[in-house]
């Protein structure tokens, strides 16, 4: 469990965090990237998976600090005659393990890793605490080494990181989710009710990147939205919502 220390200036409840290279971290997941990064991953041979969640330009709290934080992630695009934000998260491949990651549990890549990996096991989402309890590190990694976080605020270095990862989400945002309408990945989970999830080929991918901010400008896409939830689609429906088919194979569904 986190070291909890209230003396030597470094604030109440600071968590300490030594890395033991166990590398789980490192598995069974997708990891978050830039487009950049994304761009890097490719290139280097690995796969990137997309992900897409919408939701609604207008809501009952849409000017709550966490409503504004995922608008500040996202992409205007348009479905029937609503306009709706679409957050895409380009992702590389680690459901196996990370392909960067060598037989020893050290990163072949440590000089180039992926931002978020540089900020593990600190949160980027600023309405989700860090706890312990919560990450898949093992016990021996809390309670000494570096405090990365006291009173709730990352340390400097990784405040630091931090905010270039939000500063690349919102200026990868519309990018992003005009390289999913070129490779006509255009339909979306809703947020908190699934996830929407792509697998493109590689080299198409890669090439939509290198080729993003060159096209010529294409009328907007119409997206729809997949949700297995019979309440929501009744929601979405009367809402004038177009609906995704329930058989589509061209991208995994799971609901939360």
């Amino acid at each position: 469990m986190p070291l909890v220390t209230t003396g030597g200036g470094t604030g109440k409840n600071a968590i300490q965090y030594t890395c033991v290279t166990c590398g789980i971290c490192c598995k069974g997941r997708l990891i978050p990237l830039t487009v950049k990064e994304a761009e890097q991953w490719l290139a280097r041979g690995n796969d990137v998976a997309i992900l897409l969640e919408a939701f609604s330009l207008s809501s009952g709290g849409a000017q709550s600090p966490e409503y504004q934080h995922n608008a500040s992630r996202a992409g205007k695009v348009t479905a029937g005659d609503n306009n709706l934000n679409v957050i895409a998260i380009f992702a590389g491949n680690a459901l196996n393990q990370c392909p960067s990651l060598r037989e020893d549990n050290l990163c072949g890549i440590y000089e180039e890793r992926p931002l978020v990996c540089r900020i593990y096991p600190m949160e980027i989402n600023p309405f989700i605490e860090l706890k312990a309890e919560n990450k898949i590190c093992p016990p021996e990694s809390w309670g000494s080494g570096e405090i990365i976080c006291s009173d709730g605020e990352a340390n400097p270095p990784l405040k630091l990181l931090i905010n270039q990862s939000k500063q690349a989400d919102v200026k990868d945002a519309a990018v992003k989710v005009e390289i999913c309408e070129f490779l006509g990945m255009t339909v979306a989970s809703w947020k908190g009710d699934g996830l929407a999830v792509y697998f493109p080929k590689r080299d198409v991918l890669l090439a939509a990147i290198l080729a993003s901010g060159m096209r010529p400008a294409r009328s907007k896409s119409q997206w729809a939205v997949r949700t297995d939830n019979l309440e929501l689609r009744h929601q979405l429906q009367g809402a004038g919502v177009p609906l995704a088919h329930e058989d589509a194979s061209d991208y995994i569904y799971q609901a939360l």
